[in-house]
Parts: C-alpha cells; sequence; structure tokens
C-alpha cells in the first residue's frame, strides 16, 4: 500500500473513531433527581407546576418553588393538594420535571396558592426600602437617586440554575458590559436582594458575591451591592415587587424563608433616575441585551 494510500486511511479511521466521541461532548450534561412533594399551584399559561417539595438528597432542602414541566398535557392532569413523585432535571442552564406521577389524591383541605401581590405599575414611585449591604452598612433605595438602579431577588442557597444563579450569571455580564460603556456605568447601580435574610448574613453575600462574580471587591461592590432587609420589612418588599407568596399549607399564608422553606419566584426591575419604577420583569426569559437597551434608554432620558 502506498504511503499516500495509508494516510489516506488513517484519516478516514481517525474521523469515523472520534465522531462519536464529539457527538457524546456535545450532550449537555444532564443530573436527574427523585423527587417528591405536594402540588400548591398549577400555572398552565407559564408551564409550571408549583410544588412544596421534599427534601432532595445530595440537591436541596425543602422549599416551595415553581418547577417548569414542558408536557402540557400533564399539567392538564394534575390538580392542587395532590402528592406527586417525579424526576427533576437540571442542567446548566435549565431544569424541569418530568415522569410526573400521583401518588395521593387530592387532600379535602389542601390550601389554594394564595397571593396579594399585584403586578407593579410602570411610572409609579418606589418606596425607600431599607437593606443591610454585604459590608454590614445600612443602604436604602434614595440614596440611590439621580441614577438608574437595577434590582433582582436571589437567596444563596438556591440551587436551580434557571433561578437565582441564572439573575447572578445575567446580571454578571450585565455588569462588565456596562464597565464597557463609561458614560452610562456612572449613571446606574446594581442591587441583588435576598429574601432569606436569616441565612445570607452579609458575611455569607459578601462571599457568595465575590465567588460568582469573580470580579474583585473594589470594583464590584461601589457599583453592584448584595443587600438583605429585615425579616420585618421583608413582607412588604416582596409585595411591592410581586415576589410571590404562597399558602404552605391548610390556606395559612407564609412569607418566604417560613418553617425553613423558601417560596420563591423571580422579579427583577428597573427604577430610574427620579426613583420611579421603569420596567419589570417576571421570570427568567429576559436577557442581557434587552435589560441593557433598557438600563441605557433610562439612563438616557435625563
Amino acid at each position: 500500500m502506498s504511503r499516500t494510500r495509508i494516510l489516506a486511511f488513517l484519516k478516514r479511521y481517525l474521523i469515523l473513531f472520534s465522531l462519536p466521541v464529539v457527538l457524546l461532548s456535545c450532550r449537555p450534561a444532564q443530573r436527574r433527581y427523585a423527587m417528591t412533594g405536594e402540588i400548591v399551584g398549577v400555572d398552565r399559561s407559564e408551564h409550571e407546576l408549583i410544588v412544596r417539595n421534599d427534601d432532595i438528597p445530595n440537591f436541596m432542602k425543602s422549599m416551595t418553588m415553581p418547577f417548569a414541566v414542558k408536557d402540557a398535557a400533564a399539567l392538564d392532569r394534575l390538580q392542587i393538594g395532590e402528592r406527586i413523585k417525579a424526576t427533576l432535571v437540571v442542567t446548566k442552564t435549565d431544569s424541569w420535571l418530568e415522569d410526573i406521577q400521583v401518588t395521593a389524591q387530592v387532600l379535602a383541605d389542601a390550601g389554594e396558592p394564595h397571593s396579594e401581590l399585584q403586578v407593579p405599575i410602570e411610572g409609579s414611585s418606589v418606596p425607600d426600602f431599607v437593606f443591610t449591604n454585604q459590608d454590614g452598612k445600612r443602604v436604602h433605595l434614595a440614596q440611590y437617586r439621580g441614577k438608574v438602579v437595577l434590582l433582582t431577588f436571589i437567596y444563596t442557597r438556591c440551587p436551580m440554575p434557571d433561578f437565582c444563579p441564572r439573575m447572578t450569571n445575567n446580571f454578571t455580564a450585565v455588569e462588565k458590559s456596562l464597565r464597557q460603556d463609561s458614560a452610562t456605568y456612572s449613571r446606574t447601580h446594581l442591587l441583588s436582594i435576598t429574601f432569606d435574610p436569616e441565612f445570607d448574613t452579609p458575611k455569607v453575600l459578601r462571599h457568595y458575591a465575590l465567588s460568582t462574580t469573580s470580579i474583585p471587591s473594589d470594583d464590584l461592590f461601589p457599583h453592584w451591592e448584595f443587600i438583605t432587609p429585615s425579616q420585618h420589612d421583608l413582607d412588604t418588599i416582596a409585595k411591592f415587587f410581586a415576589v410571590s407568596v404562597w399558602s404552605a399549607s391548610g390556606g395559612k399564608e407564609t412569607s418566604p424563608g417560613a418553617e425553613g422553606q423558601i417560596t420563591h419566584s423571580l422579579s427583577t426591575a428597573i427604577i430610574d433616575t427620579n426613583g420611579k419604577l421603569y420596567r419589570w420583569y417576571h421570570g427568567n426569559d429576559w436577557t442581557t441585551e434587552e435589560m441593557l437597551r433598557e438600563v441605557r434608554s433610562a439612563s438616557a432620558m435625563n
């Protein structure tokens, strides 16, 4: 066999051999967890099931939160108060439930999803809420007048990649993009608000901020703070920004973090230079490009 034919053979062999490896490496890594819990809400418009789940070993503690369900037909079969078992699928960027099975029928005294919250009205004045930042210093929203404030809600123990981690990753991308635009950067400020004040102390928030953003503290905190409200003020703040509160059991309303559980929805807002609500976003569907466009638009108004 000539040297040319040998090289051609080896090239063809190596391509065929490496193809399965390449295809395998392109598959998104998935983690799958067996999950049980009680349905406290069914949101068919958002394709979500709100579940008060039991502890998921090696993943997360019991909490109440919405889970994506790709199978719309499955949502039509499910009812509030039913006990279920399911598979929670988690990738680097998303999570959802599949293989949902009802294990117990509807309970007569099951609590209905409950919320007294209303969608924030764009153009309305934002109250001068008070917080404590990652350095233990008291801050309040009015001190940022003259700047466009971009804020979102997180908690540091959240393991779901499409919830708090996505919000922090998106804010990190916004922060780094704004640094390339000195004019807009000087007129903006970012806030990440925890709704788990009992656990998320200033020390915890500081460590979380530095470890997740990889931005040095001297560069990060003057422009982006991680803040916690008092437990007393948490409900008022959550209601204004439409961080949902669901019934935990028997129709009894609980606040985020009550009884060791986090009632978990997502809320992101832009406050203009006059302290008025410019834009409000529910959920996690907004993109960094969209947010940057809106922030720059708000910044250019005055």
